[in-house]
């Protein structure tokens, strides 16, 4: 009978070691991130002559994370992220699959995170990220009046995406 509470102590000693080793931590990539959230709308044409035209919700959300979009410790957005960011921007101006209207813009919230370990390093790395894909997105044709950033640091987490090919 108490073979099993040792044991099961023994896993989680094994468990937390591996989580604890930067190889690990640095594959997860667990909060190297920006989230962008875009809401807008489409115009729905007259559904009869003389009517006035409808408007379709639109929600549009990625990310710019992991290794790819950002260096550790580092505010720079790479290739990756800015690919991300590409993806967005073009079904803002061309339309989503066979709808080919754009997307009128309401607003683009914009969220950077960093990790624990990046946040005891630099207080403000979340906030340089979102600024930096805030700069990104107005150099693509987006409108920096409609565009809102905030870090969040280690405070709000957000669950593991991304995780290391074998």
């Amino acid at each position: 009978m108490r073979m099993l509470p040792l044991s099961a102590a023994a896993m989680a000693a094994l468990l937390a070691g591996c989580a604890a080793s930067p190889e690990l931590v640095s594959c997860l990539q667990p909060n190297r991130r920006v989230a962008v959230e875009v809401t807008g709308s489409k115009e729905k044409p007259p559904a009869k002559p003389g009517a006035k035209p409808g408007r379709d919700n639109v929600l549009l959300k990625t990310m710019a994370q992991g290794d790819g979009a950002w260096d550790q410790n580092g505010a720079a957005l790479k290739a990756g992220g800015q690919t991300e960011l590409d993806k967005i921007v073009s079904l803002i101006q061309n339309g989503i699959k066979k709808d080919p209207r754009p997307v009128n813009i309401g607003s683009v919230i914009i969220t950077g995170h960093a990790d624990r370990l990046e946040a005891e390093n630099n207080a403000n790395l979340d906030e340089q990220r979102a600024k930096a894909v805030q700069t990104y997105l107005a150099q693509k044709g987006l409108d920096p009046k409609l565009m809102f950033w905030e870090g969040k640091d280690a405070r709000e987490p957000m669950p593991v995406t991304k995780f290391c090919a074998d």
